[in-house]
């Protein structure tokens, strides 16, 4: 770094390499279509001045090969012009799909952006080798190793720093858990800090307005004197471009110009990859940083986006377990019974997912028209995949019999998306085929013929209605609630009594207690023939006036509507769990800035408890009295009703646990909820400790409650943290983790006791996209100040909020944290259909039994009839995960993320595969099935 003590001569790098690029937020403070029309007039431009201008000899597409194809979609007559620019090395694409908020999505989508992202550029030409990463909110501690993995070993980014920036410069070596390396470069002033040469304000080089040589030279002057503070060589990145840009107009004349000015300064136009080789030859990056990203020292991190529009991170979540789940299905469906691998569908799955997945989309900071259109991409991709989910289940159990007598033989059609055997307890609304069964006549047995126990919670009997068909439908709170809509709409026509069950439907609620294969499907049949072995019925969940506990776990609703929870293994009781917490919220949709008065439902009315013994279920409900939303003329305080009265803000919460198990799950929803407001759920007082474990991507960050000092930082460190499935708190005697579906914020609650705790955010509403007069973001915009209504939440008053306790005692690793988070987010999927046609279960068909190796992906290649499986290892020590398949296997090789063969790795036997794991890795695996092979009875 250069010597910046007063006196000392002004900085002057020996080459500048000049990178001309524009950044493209595909939807924004405008919609796609909007924002497309000006991309086709930008890439017109770009294509243009590669072939007319000979000083204009290259151009960065913004690292992401979907601005590729959305330009295509409407102008595909560019394509061989496209191709020609790529080939050459003028024009650098990808190698992402699009570029994600890395912290809002999953590792598993992250590794599917840059699969997708690589396999358009190859088709254009070939991708760029850069990790170019410009603008998301902040980094995963892992992403140098998924950019190695990528065949990636660089980085370029602009935020996410904390201080460290002055220990390691602008250009270091960012290092993963796992050990792995990548030539990390921060764009000192961002990537906008060359932007717009030649105008008074950058955005003029949007318009017409002429270029002034003089105001190119200045900038780039000023710009000097920041870059070489912190630069540790004489070889610097300036990036000409920004935010939706042109290419820089007239810059054969600007860069004759500062050449002139600065002699002794080669200026080269230039790319990401050239200027890499000369950082790397230069030996300018050399000290280490070891971490994630997310700070905001020299550019805001936005963190208040991990709660804005909830419901985006809802469905997204959603959508993510779906797009896993399907893949499992059609993997097993391929390899083990012959069918169809339906790629291109999947494929087509995913890429309406990704689109969604940009740090304006995903975090919620955008327009309220944008964030309507990302509503149908979700819906796409999760009804196609449920569609092909359910076309493959009906393979394993088909829905008609050839001859209409044997319908009566009823099959549940149970498959494990999960690679090691479970037991489950199942809740499935059944319909009995044949009129006149007596649902007390009816056993569940397996396919051996043995009982599976099961209670019937619920049965209706209802007029033959088929515009629904409740057997395929995969989720039972829908099926439900289906029922319950012509319920209530036809109650005097639709429903019957036992008397009428010789002319009407039977619908039973059953639970049972299901032992599933390892990713494969069980069928159990619904029948009055006698068991061959009778199990004996499992522990039952009792339910109180208040209470509700299996034999792990005691819970109890307090007078005020907490919960005192008793580990009955260690005897530790933990009291005031899930306190409500309402706190105004004056901020915008990137970040939370607080207005008092906080409140919470401690003292609040508890309106009423439901106990539901046969369903396992305590339900109460907590009547909190809240203002109504921020006065416009003083956003420091809470506005009540019209009347100056108070809200009734009506909370309802179901407890449910399931037998022998330590999961507490807790399902929230409430109606009628005020503007202007974040809403937490409280877990205080757990343990003793100073650090919050987080689950991320393929790795669970250790975080310390003590935040950095900030004092110099453009946006001073929030109190929250990102995190994707769970967080845990815990001492040397245990603790508590909180699994989540689908809420991306939690924070650690530290009391002045020394006792540490939880809030996990349920919503946060906010009425504008960008504001400048608020604290948390040093009175600064982020955006522009747009009005946007429905980020208050108007469109999710009626959704559900699921989050789940765990206490366990010792290490979270040795209590099986992972595997408990995995199973409460991936449930059995579950058809009803007939024993005629039905395919036996051949039995584990996949199987990773170590619960310190986590699976991600279950699937086929993408070029190859191979089966791909990806998993990391969940410790700091290395271990050699066993895969074990069903099938023979014929070969077996470690593949990287873009599932290019990188060596063989040991079949053991003729079912096991072994596959050595460096600490905190990822390994990636291709395995050959023999063709030939008679699995369980199956023909192959």
């Amino acid at each position: 770094m250069t010597d910046t003590q007063p006196g000392a001569a002004p900085f002057r790098p020996r080459k500048v390499h000049v990178v001309s690029h524009t950044h493209w937020d595909r939807e924004w403070y405008l919609t796609f279509q909007e924002f497309r029309v000006n991309l086709t007039h930008v890439v017109e431009q770009v294509l243009d001045a590669l072939e007319n201008d000979p000083d204009f000899e290259h151009f960065l597409l913004d690292g992401q090969a979907i601005v590729l194809e959305d330009h295509l979609a409407v102008c595909p007559e560019d394509e061989e012009r496209i191709k020609r620019h790529v080939a050459s090395g003028a024009l650098q694409v990808g190698p992402w799909y699009m570029l994600p908020d890395e912290f809002l999505v999953s590792g598993e989508s992250l590794v599917r952006n840059l699969l997708v992202g690589h396999a358009i550029c190859e088709r254009l030409g070939g991708a760029q080798t850069v990790g170019y990463m410009a603008d998301s909110f902040g980094h995963p501690a892992q992403i140098p190793q998924i950019l190695r993995e990528g065949g990636l070993d660089s980085f370029v980014y602009t935020r996410g720093n904390g201080s460290e920036l002055e220990e390691t410069g602008h250009e270091y070596l960012w290092e993963s858990p796992d050990g792995s390396q990548v030539t990390a470069i921060q764009q000192c002033g961002g990537y906008c800090a060359g932007a717009g040469l030649g105008h008074e304000e950058i955005w003029h080089a949007h318009t017409r307005r002429a270029v002034q040589i003089p105001l190119a030279v200045d900038k780039v002057r000023k710009w000097f004197d920041e870059i070489g503070r912190l630069s540790n060589g004489d070889v610097v990145l300036m990036n000409n471009g920004c935010d939706h840009f042109p290419p820089q107009r007239e810059l054969g004349r600007v860069l004759t110009a500062l050449r002139a000015e600065f002699p002794e300064v080669e200026f080269v136009h230039s790319t990401l990859e050239k200027y890499l080789d000369d950082v790397r030859s230069g030996g300018f990056a050399t000290t280490t940083f070891s971490g994630e990203l997310c700070q905001g020292r020299y550019f805001h991190i936005l963190s208040g986006v991990w709660s804005a529009r909830m419901y985006l991170k809802q469905r997204n979540d959603i959508v993510q377990r779906r797009l896993a789940d399907v893949e499992a299905v059609c993997a097993y469906t391929h390899f083990a019974h012959e069918r169809h691998y339906p790629a291109g569908t999947l494929l087509h799955c995913w890429k309406e997912l990704l689109k969604n997945h940009p740090h304006d989309s995903i975090c919620g900071c955008s327009t309220d028209e944008v964030h309507r259109d990302m509503i149908p991409r979700f819906d796409e991709s999760q009804r196609t995949a449920e569609q092909v989910i359910r076309r493959e289940l009906e393979h394993l159990a088909p829905t008609f019999a050839e001859d209409a007598k044997d319908d009566r033989d009823t099959v549940l059609c149970v498959f494990n998306p999960l690679p090691y055997r479970r037991t489950e307890t199942i809740r499935r609304l059944v319909v009995l085929q044949p009129f006149g069964v007596d649902p007390d006549d009816l056993q569940l047995l397996d396919e051996d013929g043995n009982e599976v126990p099961m209670r019937i919670l619920e049965r209706h009997y209802v007029e033959r209605f088929w515009g629904v068909d409740y057997r395929v439908m995969l989720d039972t709170a829908a099926q439900r609630r289906k029922l319950g809509t012509y319920m209530d709409a036809f109650r005097e026509r639709f429903v019957k009594t036992p008397a009428d069950r010789d002319t009407a439907d039977c619908f039973l609620l059953l639970e049972m207690d299901v032992e599933l294969p390892a990713l494969a499907h069980a069928n159990l049949r619904l029948t009055a023939q006698a068991a061959a072995r009778t199990r004996e019925a499992r522990p039952r969940v009792d339910v109180g006036e208040r209470t509700i506990e299996n034999d792990v776990v005691h819970v109890t609703v307090t007078d005020n509507g907490t919960l005192a929870v008793l580990d009955k293994r260690s005897g530790r009781v933990r009291t005031g769990l899930a306190l409500f917490e309402d706190t105004g919220d004056c901020g915008d949709e990137y970040d939370f800035s607080p207005v008092g008065p906080t409140m919470t439902s401690a003292g609040c009315e508890l309106d009423h408890v439901d106990a539901a013994p046969e369903l396992g279920e305590l339900r109460f409900e907590l009547i909190l009295r809240l203002p109504m939303c921020l006065d416009e003329r003083d956003r420091g305080v809470r506005r009540a009703g019209w009347g100056d009265e108070l809200q009734f803000c009506h909370v309802n919460v179901t407890l449910r646990l399931t037998p022998q198990s330590p999961v507490i799950d807790v399902h929230v929803n409430w109606s009628d909820w005020p503007y202007d407001h974040r809403l937490r759920l409280h877990f205080p007082s757990l343990v003793r400790s100073e650090a919050v474990y987080s689950d991320g991507h393929f790795y669970v960050n250790e975080r310390s409650i003590h935040r950095p000092d900030d004092d110099e930082f453009v946006q001073p460190n929030a109190d929250t943290f990102p995190h994707q499935d769970f967080s845990i708190v815990q001492d040397d005697e245990g603790g508590m983790a909180v699994l989540v579906r689908g809420l991306p914020e939690v924070a650690p609650l530290a009391s002045e006791a020394g006792s540490l705790g939880l809030a996990v955010t349920l919503i946060r509403s906010v009425g504008w996209l960008s504001r400048d007069d608020f604290p948390t973001r040093r009175n600064q915009n982020a955006g522009p100040t747009i009005e946007t209504r429905e980020a208050q939440g108007i469109l999710v008053s009626e959704d559900d909020y699921h989050l789940a306790l765990v206490p366990f005692s010792g290490d979270w690793r040795d209590a099986g944290i992972r595997r408990l988070s995995e199973r409460w987010r991936r449930p059995p999927l579950v058809i009803q259909g007939v024993e005629d046609g039905e395919q036996p279960s051949p039995g584990d068909f996949l199987t990773v039994d170590d619960p310190l190796v986590s699976v991600t992906a279950i699937k086929r290649h993408e070029e190859r009839d191979t089966l791909v499986v990806r998993m990391f290892n969940d410790t700091s020590q290395p271990r050699d995960a066993v895969v074990r398949l069903g099938p023979e296997v014929s070969g077996a090789w470690r593949v990287d993320l873009l599932e290019r063969r990188q060596g063989e790795l040991t079949v053991a036997g003729e079912h096991d595969v072994i596959v050595p794991l460096r600490k905190h890795g990822i390994a990636t695996v291709e395995i050959a099935i023999r063709s030939q092979d008679n699995f369980g009875g199956v023909r192959r």
